[in-house]
This record gives structure tokens, sequence and C-alpha cells, in this order.
């Protein structure tokens, strides 16, 4: 029996959202209370979906022998309710060779068999340079969209804040029930607040959703003398130990989030347990910022910041960025990050005091004026301790993971390794 196939595929872009693409495909970035490819299988939930992601992260589609139709969908854009016209023609056209693009960049194409065998070793290999624009050349009609799409990895924190609000009103409104306890907490905006259960949100702890709505996930304790301002996600199993996470925060699952944290994504299973400030920055998984971790989001001048993405210097078009750091890093207590700043994968860093190198490579261990590799045997080890701590498992996969980002990083960290030490 035919089926209608969708794959969402990551383009040849994702080198903008180093380094937390690092570790994952595009699609699984956490933006607003959800990845990409969450919204994508919501809205299409009637197709049979695959993904395609660079091979280390991804399997690749396993196509039946028939369909229907085929969509692609690049996973760098975001499907809401905004987009309905949109999402009901990619299901419902008859054009079975059109594409759907944004500033030259294929957003979406609807594929018939013929057209998709003609192109299939195109499709196998959307992430790399110029794939996309020979599908585009491949079909018979293209069509300009307009569509929220995520360009750099400063663009999900620009849009945090907008997009909880969607996705308050499209997936958690019904959530919201008077019945539903949130504890001795004072609350502001009771009915922009809504929780899957009841919540443990302790005495002297405010919850304000006169500003935005604020999304609380099951088994969330919130401890005393925490201020949470919306627009907020707070994913399951979250633990809020005191200070304020202010508007435009989304914490993924699993996360204990203490001190001053603003406008900021932490993607989930990451720690800032203590005193000092993240603000406007993208936090990856498995990440433990030591007491004080701080992050500078402006410069003293006000003017616009640039960050340096594996050796390329990007302008942001902002002035206010902090900082990105990769899944597995360690920082040190008292560790102050400088505006922009870059950090790999499973890098440890510490010595406390301003890191002045705005770009920091995977496996790096030490500082501006310590500079060693962080082993491979050694990551691995604290990786596994760390997931363990969590009831979670460090299996093959991540091993060879690991693997795979200590190799491809080597040339980058040979550079930092023997950037002149400061004196």
């Amino acid at each position: 029996m035919s089926k209608d196939y969708a794959i969402i595929f990551e383009d040849e872009y994702y080198h903008r959202f180093y380094p937390i693409s690092l570790s994952r495909p595009t699609f699984n970035l956490l933006a607003g209370s959800k990845t990409n490819l969450e919204r994508i299988r919501h809205h299409f939930s009637e197709f049979e979906i695959f993904t395609l992601g660079r091979p280390h992260l991804s399997a690749g589609p396993n196509l039946g022998h028939q369909f229907n139709k085929l969509l692609l969908i690049n996973g760098r854009a975001l499907f809401r309710s905004s987009d309905l016209a949109f999402i009901n023609e990619l299901k419902n056209t008859d054009d079975s060779s059109v594409a759907y693009i944004k500033n030259g960049s294929l957003i979406a194409a609807v594929l018939s068999p013929k057209i998709e065998r003609d192109l299939s070793q195109n499709i196998s290999s959307l992430y790399d340079q110029g794939q996309s624009e020979k599908i585009i050349q491949g079909v018979k009609r293209i069509v300009d969209v307009d569509i929220l799409t995520l360009d750099y990895i400063w663009d999900p924190i620009f849009a945090n804040p907008e997009l909880i609000i969607s996705d308050f009103d499209e997936y958690f409104k019904e959530k919201n029930s008077p019945s539903c306890k949130i504890g001795d907490s004072f609350i502001y905006g009771r009915r922009e607040i809504a929780t899957d259960e009841d919540l443990s949100a302790d005495t002297f702890s405010v919850i304000d959703a006169r500003e935005g709505p604020v999304i609380i996930g099951k088994d969330v304790k919130i401890n005393p003398f925490t201020y949470l301002e919306g627009p907020a996600f707070i994913g399951d199993g979250c633990r809020l130990v005191g200070g304020k996470i202010t508007a435009g925060c989304s914490l993924g699952n699993g996360c204990r989030i203490g001190g001053e944290v603003e406008n900021s994504i932490f993607i989930g299973n990451s720690n800032k347990y203590h005193e000092g400030f993240i603000g406007h920055s993208y936090i990856g998984e498995w990440v433990n910022l030591g007491s004080l971790t701080t992050n500078s989001d402006l410069k003293n001048n006000y003017s616009e910041i640039s960050v340096r993405q594996n050796g390329t210097v990007v302008k942001t078009g902002s002035i206010k960025i902090g900082c990105f750091i990769g899944d597995h890093t360690k920082t040190g207590i008292g560790s102050l990050l400088n505006t922009g700043a870059v950090i790999g994968f499973s890098c440890n860093l510490f010595g406390g005091g301003l890191i002045m190198e705005k770009e920091i490579p995977s496996f790096a261990w030490g500082n501006d004026f310590l500079r060693h590799t962080f082993s491979l045997k050694k990551a691995v080890e604290t990786a596994e301790i760390v997931l363990k701590r969590r009831n979670a498992k460090f299996d093959e996969s991540h091993r060879c993971l690991f693997e795979h980002i200590f190799n491809e990083s080597a040339i980058q960290r040979e550079i930092w390794l023997n950037i002149p030490k400061y004196t």
C-alpha cells in the first residue's frame, strides 16, 4: 500500500549552529518549548516521518518501495499554527514537482516517485554544500514562502520569547487548569500558567506571568526565593533552586538552575546550581557551570557583537549576545566568559577569572594560561559518571560521538594549544 512520506533534513548551513550542532542535527535544537522536529511531527502526523542529517548523527531515511507523495522539509523551519495555510498546501497540493524557498534556501519540496528517483543522490546528502540547490533546479515549479527560519545559533535566543508565547497558545492553553495547585508560590497572571500536574513551589517563590506565559512540565520543584518570569518554559524534572529566571528562558528537561538567567536556552540535563549570571546564551546538554560562572552579554561601548565559529568570524547584528557552550562542557568556580564566547564540546575549563579567548575548541582543558587537551579517555570517563548520576546510560553511540568530535576538532585544538599565552 502506498504511503505519504516526509523527510526532515538539515541543510548545508548546520555549521552556523556551532558548537551546539556538533552533537545534534539542526532539527533537534530546542527553541521555545519544542524542537523543530517535534513541531513538524505535530503538524504532519499523518505522514510517515524520517530524518536526514550528517551520517554520524542520523541513520538516514529508509523509504518503502511505493509512496504517493514525498515531502522534504528543512529542519531549520519553524512550523506553527500561523503557518497553517502553507502546511495545508504542502499536504494537499496536487503538484508533484515543486520547491518552496526563502531567500534562496530550500524550505520544503513536494516530489513524485519519478522526481525522487531522479534526485535521489542529492536527497541523500542534503547536508552537503550545493545539494539543496540541485533539488531546486530539478523541480518544475518554485514558490517563495514566508516562514520563520533559524539561520544562526543566536536566532533561537532572539525568537524565544515569541516562540514560548505561540507554543502556549498552540499546545498548552488547555493545560491551564484553575484546579491545578501551584504550591505556596506567589502567583501573578494565573491564566497564563500551564502545568501538567500539581506543582511543588515553595513559600517565597514567585511565578510572574503578567508579561508572558509560563509553561511548566512534570515533576518540577521550585525552591524558596526563586523568581520565575514569563515568557518561560520549564521542562520535566527541572529544579529551580533560587535566584532570578527572567523573560525568554527555556530550560529543557532535567536542568538544575540557580542564580540569574536571562533570555537563555538550556537544552537539558545541565547544571547552573549556584550564583552567577547567564544571559542571551545557548547552553548544550550535560553542561555544568561552576559557582559564580558568569558571562557578559553587552560590550562596554554597546557595539555590535561578533562571534567566532570554528575559526570564522560572524557578525551577529546585535549588541546583546552572551555565550554558546557545547554539550558535556564544564566550567570551574569563578569562570568569567567574554561577550560572544564560543566553547566547544566536552571542554574542562577552570582556574577562575576572565577567559580572554573568544573561541575554545572541543576537548580543551585548562584556561588561557594553561592549555592542554582533555584526553578522550578522561572525557568519556567523566561523561559516564555524569550520566549515571541521572540514571542515564552512556552507550556505544555516545562513545562513537565523542570519538568523532575529538578527531574532527584536532586541527582547531592544535591551533588553540599554540596561541601565545596571555601575560
